[in-house]
């Protein structure tokens, strides 16, 4: 591991410590922390050892285009994944084609460039399976070769849930694979007949999110605490981009990275952290330089509470100082805002970002101050259900070309914490779209499911609702639903603005404390729109 030259800042809050060399991994610290240490093991330079030693290989052999060079987990982070490696005498685009099993569709993408030298990512693989695999190379003439490979792929991955299709209309659906984001535990992704065909070597927590360049976020990691102070920007094949490390040496516990990030228009990222205090806990942000992973930014919600929310606050967690349980954000390009959803304030909260001034907040009306109530919406209807303990809010595209109007879709798990509906509370949870005028304070429902599957969608903790782009579908996640052996999930997705389940999953199996409880469920495609590989192989090539 090369040496790494340290640049320290003294800010108000404390020191930052900031690595210089950026293709190196890129640890910090924030407030009083007096210290920071490199990664344990530099995945980047491990990976880059694995491709000398393949591309030494391949330049050593003739591997062509019938005769390929595959490597089936290239990196050691994506076991059902592989990359062929080979020369076409003629500069050909290629299509690759994972055969699937019984009902569910084959995988299969194109890779546009014309090229002679291929370095091809196959992705859907099949775990424990001699998967048939299909590679089709098209010339500029439209002529066509083929070639179907075998790629064996080891045991599945022991972590996963036991899983049940209830409902799966893939006519219907949303295209992609459906990846569950566990608390501390493996990330994977299922097809539409629950098959795993996409997961994660590195044990995550809470973040798993596709960025612009169609790499991953990734929270992870590197000890045997399971301390998740690590972030790992990774491609789907899981070579590592960059790594950083959040050090909080006042936090005891290992979630020092504990519910969400994402990536800010300037291509930063914001990062929910703590305090470093050990007095308060989950009501800090961070913003993180993306290149040198110095921080940009701190924001302390506590600066735009008043001192008696978190001084006098009593609810779940209250000697962990946990009054807000910052779980989500969300970034509001419209009026360069964020999102944040505070579940132990029952209360979604619009705020200008950096500074932190409030537009709106989304909650029942009891107990804020007076400087904050004016800042509360004001319902539309009498009836008008507020979140409890809600997680996962977003925007939506516009639903009725009203400018003046913000759709917010979020989980409401419905739970009555500082405030809401005591007699309603812990009855069932749903999925609920708010439609929030924005100049004149006021809030109104236009969709919710889940109420009337009562109390066996009641999730007491985590959850997700995803508005999705393509179907204007939405996937709704009841992460942890108590039943008479332990706890389940359930992952549902219901056409458009109705209420017609279109796929569901069961994910049972799931023990009090074995990390794998089922924080949000994402639908991605596989292979991302933006990504463009490369190994920085040797050797000739010709493209456009």
């Amino acid at each position: 591991m090369k040496v790494m030259t340290l640049l320290i800042l003294a800010l108000g809050v404390g020191w930052i410590i900031v690595a210089e060399n950026t293709n190196q991994t890129v640890s910090f610290s924030v407030f009083q922390s007096a210290s920071t240490t490199n990664s344990e093991t530099d995945l980047i330079e491990e990976q880059k050892k694995m491709e000398k030693s393949w591309q030494q290989e391949y330049m050593a052999g003739n591997y062509t285009f019938d005769n390929p060079m595959i490597i089936q987990d290239p990196y050691g982070e994506a076991p059902l994944t592989a990359l062929a490696k080979f020369r076409t005498e003629q500069p050909s685009r290629i299509t690759v084609t994972v055969a699937s099993r019984s009902e569910a569709q084959n995988i299969t993408h194109t890779y546009s460039a014309f090229n002679q030298e291929h370095e091809v990512p196959v992705l859907g693989l099949y775990p424990s399976t001699e998967n048939e695999v299909t590679i089709e190379a098209e010339d500029r003439q439209g002529n066509v070769q083929v070639n179907t490979v075998s790629i064996e792929t080891s045991d599945t991955l022991a972590s996963a849930h036991d899983r049940e299709i209830v409902t799966s209309s893939p006519e219907e659906m949303e295209p992609g694979l459906t990846f569950l984001i566990p608390g501390k535990s493996n990330v994977y992704g299922v097809d539409e007949e629950g098959d795993i065909r996409w997961y994660s070597s590195r044990t995550g927590g809470f973040v798993f999110k596709r960025l612009s360049n169609g790499n991953l976020l990734l929270g992870a990691s590197e000890s045997a605490d399971k301390r998740n102070d690590y972030l790992f920007e990774t491609d789907m094949l899981g070579k590592v981009q960059h790594q950083y490390k959040i050090n909080l040496p006042n936090y005891e516990d290992t979630n020092v990275i504990h519910h969400d990030a994402i990536e800010l228009p300037n291509n930063n990222l914001l990062v929910t952290v703590h305090d470093n205090s050990n007095a308060y806990e989950e009501d800090t942000m961070v913003e993180i330089d993306r290149n040198t992973g110095e921080t940009v930014e701190t924001l302390d919600l506590k600066d735009i509470f008043p001192s008696e929310a978190y001084e006098e606050y009593s609810g779940p967690n209250e000697s962990d100082g946990d009054w807000m349980h910052q779980n989500a954000i969300w970034y509001d390009e419209e009026n360069k805002s964020i999102l944040v959803s505070g579940r132990h304030q029952s209360a979604v909260l619009s705020l200008t970002y950096p500074d932190m001034n409030i537009n709106w907040i989304l909650a029942a009306p009891e107990g804020w101050s007076e400087s904050m109530a004016d800042k509360v919406l004001e319902p539309k209807s009498e009836n008008l259900k507020y979140p409890g303990a809600q997680h996962a809010p977003m925007i939506l595209p516009d639903q009725d070309n009203n400018p003046a109007t913000k759709d917010v879709l979020l989980f409401d798990n419905n739970r009555a914490v500082t405030r809401g509906d005591d007699s309603l509370s812990r009855d069932f949870s749903q999925g609920i779209q708010y439609r929030i005028n924005e100049e004149e304070g006021t809030v109104q429902t236009v969709w919710n499911y889940g109420e009337e599957r009562g109390k066996k969608f009641f999730s007491n903790v985590v959850g997700d609702a995803d508005f999705l782009y393509e179907t204007n579908n939405r996937l709704l996640t009841s992460g942890y639903q108590k039943v008479e052996d332990g706890y389940q999930a359930t992952v549902v997705e219901t056409a458009g603005d109705t209420q017609n389940v279109v796929y569901e999953l069961e994910l049972s199996g799931i023990k009090k404390g074995d990390g794998r409880v089922v924080y949000r469920a994402e639908r991605m495609p596989l292979y991302p729109e933006a990504w463009n590989f490369s190994s920085a192989s040797p050797g000739p090539a010709s493209s456009d």
